[in-house]
């Protein structure tokens, strides 16, 4: 490429990310430049390629036609370049190199953080950046998604790839206390006289419909009053706290304290849809060796995580009730 003209690959990549952001100063917040340099680059590679490739608006850069052309060629190009560097200087394919991780802030919180930092003391050439994610506004063209995301839905693109992954036990508990204090529960109608601990924006908001047999029934903790939140773990602690119940709670959270008596299964006959979860990342011809490893690295420890044994739990307190009572 001519030099008086482009930058080499930086321009290219100042230009995917401003297309993905949709703006300048974001674009040049995410990548550690100035509004001034990335505007420029934007500027030199429309040169360079002789047309427009954004309209500017009050509400940020818009893609012309061509600008939209020139994305998804881009995005190879990137790639094949950065699969070339990977060849060159690391021809024998060593776990090295940046990787990105987002998931829901919970999921950083208890089981991803842990996971992240046993990768890198194994392969201590690797950097991992993790994003908790609590937002589900996540779009084909994220950012994020040119590495790994772990979440509960799909995104609906022909440039995604979705590789399903074990899906989420939920159950329904409450702390002892909460319960011995609070009207017995011995039907979901019940929980309308109890403090539900509702949520929004999460792949867990909306009303909860239970099984038990062929009867169903539809719990809505979306009332007017009261309190909602976005954030799982936010409602989850409340619950520990005696302050009410918490609703749709995954089972590898709830594991631990179920077992040390520290909250209880509400219900536990009636039973929960299980949440499906998804590896989601951008579709490439070619992905480059700390990627596919770590990507599959992931799926194994989500997989494997310490989930929510119903039939052990039961058997437990089955047992315990039995010795009591001799």
């Amino acid at each position: 490429m001519d030099r008086d003209n482009n930058r080499g690959m930086r321009d290219w990549l100042i230009f995917i990310r401003t297309a993905e952001t949709g703006s300048l100063s974001e674009t040049a917040r995410q990548l550690d430049i100035s509004t001034a340099a990335a505007s420029k680059s934007i500027g030199r590679f429309e040169r360079y390629l002789d047309t427009v490739l954004f309209t500017r608006t009050p509400q940020g850069m818009k893609l012309t036609e061509a600008g939209v052309t020139t994305l998804a060629r881009a995005r190879d190009i990137t790639v094949s370049f950065h699969a070339l560097l990977e060849e060159i200087r690391n021809p024998e394919r060593k776990i090295k190199g940046a990787v990105r991780l987002a998931a829901p802030a919970i999921v950083c919180e208890f089981l991803a953080n842990e996971w992240c930092l046993d990768y890198t003391q194994v392969h201590p050439n690797v950097r991992v950046f993790l994003d908790a994610r609590e937002r589900t506004d996540l779009r084909f063209d994220s950012p994020e998604l040119d590495d790994v995301v772990l979440r509960s839905g799909r995104i609906e693109s022909e440039d995604l790839v979705h590789r399903k992954l074990s899906p989420v036990k939920l159950l329904i508990c409450a702390s002892p206390d909460y319960l011995s204090r609070h009207p017995a529960i011995s039907h979901p109608c019940d929980l309308e006289r109890h403090t539900l601990m509702g949520m929004h924006n999460n792949g867990l908001s909306g009303p909860l419909m239970l099984y038990c047999g062929e009867e169903s029934y539809l719990v809505d903790s979306s009332a007017e009053n009261g309190i909602s939140s976005n954030n799982l773990l936010a409602m989850f602690n409340l619950a520990l706290k005696g302050r009410g119940i918490s609703l749709a709670t995954p089972g590898w959270l709830a594991a631990p304290y179920l077992s040390k008596g520290q909250l209880v299964s509400v219900l536990p006959e009636w039973k929960i849809p299980e949440l499906s979860a998804w590896l989601i990342w951008r579709q490439h011809t070619r992905q480059n060796t700390l990627f596919t490893h770590f990507r599959d690295y992931i799926e194994q420890c989500w997989n494997m995580r310490p989930e929510f044994d119903e039939l052990h739990y039961f058997k437990s307190e089955a047992d315990s009730e039995a010795v009591g009572g001799k």
